[in-house]
């Protein structure tokens, strides 16, 4: 495991802005574009993991009601980013989701701490897993590599 080369590190924070806009405008398909075909999301706090693009567009969707009539912008931050192989990327951040009403008022949904694998395939980066924790819960603790 080693740090990433300040290009690298923008690089993967782009990925991310560019991920998240399409998650927050509710572009489901776009979304799950961002993953590798069989690339797996797991929801270690409420037991849900998806793989492949496929089912992550079903559960994606299934969700969608959800977020009917306000804006949701999801915050992340504090990213720690290791090259772990040749073209293959740990990121560890954490991450607040907001909701805003047509009036204004802001909901926020639970704090989480993520572990992403990125990998990049003919020079673009996708999302390979993604695993998602609700803060509060036993496990992890978001660590300073």
């Amino acid at each position: 495991m080693s740090p990433v080369s300040v290009e690298v590190h923008h690089e993967v924070l782009t990925f991310y802005a560019r991920q998240m806009r399409l998650l927050d405008a509710l572009d489901v398909d776009n979304y799950a574009n961002t993953f590798t075909e069989d690339g797996v999301t797991d929801h270690a706090h409420r037991g849900e993991k998806v793989e492949g693009r496929a089912a992550l567009i079903a559960g994606a969707k299934h969700a969608l009601p959800r977020y009917k009539g306000v804006a949701v912008r999801h915050w992340n931050d504090h990213y720690l980013i290791d090259e772990v192989a040749e073209n293959t990327f740990e990121v560890t951040y954490c991450s607040l989701v907001t909701r805003t009403d047509a009036e204004g008022k802001v909901t926020f949904e639970p704090t989480f701490f993520i572990e992403d694998v990125l990998v990049r395939v003919d020079g673009q980066l996708f999302t390979k897993s993604r695993t998602v924790h609700r803060d509060g819960q036993e496990k992890p603790v978001a660590k300073a590599s």
